[in-house]
């Protein structure tokens, strides 16, 4: 026990950090989202070519002004919160780096140290999961800026129109949110390979490898390395999800009349994080398997 102190000391502090983290995290993106979905409203092409005011050709009776001076300020408080959240990202990120290296520094000399740090990727993994499959990836937007209408009369022809933007569609999406709308969307077959490739295969890969670096050369280590193997033999389906999330997202290019746009958020890359330090503990793992089975090798041919 003594010889993983460090490790049980700098994990545990550096979970309680990204708990911390991760609820100021939530909560700014939360905020963010609701500030940006109240501009989607606010703008909305019901709302606005709904309004009778809107096509009044008076600057003094149209409210459109109104509207642009209050989407100004929904904005600029949307991007406070998002800052907000990508510093306490960029810390979290940092952390949990400074985190791996000082463990690294403290287990490089020791027997002990593709397992130790094996496991601090396993836990800096596991750091990034609620974030990168909670918050928002990637927002996409479909709008109109200054939409008018030629209207052709006996005794005139008036340009009548909504000076400003109009929103025809906007969305934010997270890992979650996207599988939650293929489902109720009536795709439950992709919104099940989603779910398995993006968020069940990875945890089960990511809890086995941790019983192997716990219990190497056990019969658990033996039966979640077969648990790993068989898993691996599904790894294209990591593909499937990142052509399923392009197809789903390639929406900049699309020819539907209206001005679109699409841009990545902070979640993508909370996920990609997950996932770079999952391939790390990979790497890792293979070092304690092969020095269990030589170790075992050694037993068996030792003379009795």
């Amino acid at each position: 026990m003594k010889k993983y102190l460090a490790l049980i000391i700098a994990s545990a502090s550096v979970v309680l950090f990204t708990l911390l983290f991760t609820v100021r995290i939530a909560m700014d993106l939360k905020n963010y989202e609701s500030k940006k979905m109240e501009v989607a409203e606010l703008l909305s092409i019901e709302n606005r070519m709904g309004d009778a005011w809107e096509w009044i050709p008076v600057d003094f009776l149209s409210p459109g002004d109104e509207k642009m001076e209050q989407k100004a300020e929904l904005e600029e408080r949307a991007k406070h919160f998002y800052s907000k959240a990508v510093i306490d990202g960029w810390v979290l990120i940092s952390v949990v780096i400074g985190y791996l290296v000082c463990l690294a520094l403290i287990y490089r000399k020791s027997q002990l140290y593709y397992r130790s740090v094996g496991i601090a990727f396993i836990i800096a993994s596991f750091c990034f999961l609620y974030l990168g499959l909670s918050s928002p990836f990637m927002e996409i937007e479909a709008y109109i800026d200054d939409f008018g209408v030629s209207m052709d009369l006996s005794f005139a022809q008036p340009e009548l129109g909504i000076e400003g933007r109009v929103y025809a569609l906007y969305q934010m999406k997270s890992v979650a949110a996207l599988i939650k709308f293929l489902y109720l969307g009536g795709n439950f077959f992709v919104a099940i390979v989603i779910l398995l490739a993006s968020v069940v295969f990875p945890l089960i890969k990511l809890l086995s490898s941790l019983i192997v670096f716990i219990w190497p050369g056990s019969k658990y280590s033996k039966e979640a390395i077969w648990v790993i193997g068989k898993l691996g033999k599904w790894s294209m389906a990591d593909v499937m999800v990142a052509s399923i999330f392009l197809a789903f997202f390639s929406f900049a290019n699309m020819n539907v009349g209206v001005e679109t746009g699409s841009s990545t958020l902070i979640g993508l890359y909370f996920y990609v994080a997950f996932v770079v330090f999952s391939i790390f503990s990979g790497y890792y793992l293979k070092k304690v398997t092969f020095d269990a089975s030589l170790r075992k090798k050694e037993v068996d041919h030792t003379p009795a």
